[in-house]
């Protein structure tokens, strides 16, 4: 099946569904780990150990947007990996989904941005948002002014095009994520407002059942967007996925001349023009 578009459409299954599941429950495990870096990052469970310890070779930052529900804790396989490639300066943007709307979380992530720049004398930064984290990373640059600051800006699994699960909710930020809603529609007749300059990732999900893979995907001409498929995951697996993680290090030491990039396992291929 595909979704018109040449896409693969994920069939919903069973297996599908157990293995959705299987993640979320996954994530809730994890969680109490999420409270401080330390707690996390040090301790090495459940990812493995790398006894040698963190060289810091990058001082640029890069900052972290959790989705809808999630927390710090989201982020500890990804924070490790990239500490390990040499990242010392990471960040994550808190919010609650509750009070929040879509505009202030962007702000908090501006903020962020230039405390972590002038913390580490650097002159840009790299940002990283998961299905929500991911459209806040797009509102961010193109409309709170980040553009200029941003040389990476990575999606993950966030519904560009909207998800039909977001009309089971309440509240701005569930109504911003629904299919066709107006602030996604702002985002695409605005996607060239100062965008233009910053490299574009969008990653998806094959075996996505929250975010479609179809949605997670940036096909605006415009943002000449690299789309990459991670293969056998779903909406949160993917941010533990052993490829996943070397690739988005692989992407941003190549960012930062470090290395060459690695292609990702998987489809991987540029928005359509």
């Amino acid at each position: 099946m595909n979704d018109g578009r040449g896409q693969p459409s994920i069939p919903l299954t069973g297996a599908h569904l157990a293995h959705e599941f299987g993640e979320i429950a996954w994530a809730a495990l994890i969680a109490p780990w999420g409270s401080t870096a330390a707690d996390g990052l040090a301790s090495g469970w459940p990812f493995p150990r790398d006894e040698a310890g963190f060289a810091s070779s990058c001082r640029t930052p890069v900052v972290l947007v959790h989705g809808y529900g999630g927390s710090r804790a989201t982020w500890l396989p990804v924070e490790r990996e990239l500490r390990q490639g040499g990242f010392g300066n990471v960040h994550t943007v808190p919010y609650n989904p509750v009070t929040a709307t879509l505009s202030s979380i962007a702000r908090g992530l501006w903020t962020t941005c230039h405390e972590a720049m002038e913390a580490a004398s650097s002159d840009h930064v790299h940002l990283i948002g998961h299905s929500l984290g991911g459209v806040v990373v797009r509102y961010g640059v193109q409309r709170t002014g980040l553009a200029a600051d941003v040389r990476t800006a990575v999606t993950v699994a966030a519904p560009h095009r909207g998800t039909p699960l977001a009309s089971l909710g309440w509240g701005s930020l569930v109504r911003d994520l629904r299919v066709d809603s107006p602030m996604l529609r702002d985002l695409d007749r605005g996607v060239g407002a100062g965008a233009d300059g910053v490299r574009w990732v969008a990653y998806y999900a094959e075996c996505d059942l929250i975010v479609a893979p179809e949605s997670a995907r940036l096909d605006k001409p415009e943002l000449h967007a690299l789309n990459v498929a991670i293969p056998d995951v779903g909406h949160l697996g993917i941010l533990r996925s052993p490829v996943f993680l070397l690739s988005v290090r692989q992407l941003l030491l190549a960012a930062e001349g470090l290395t060459q990039a690695l292609p990702a396992a998987g489809t991987a291929a540029p928005a359509a023009a």
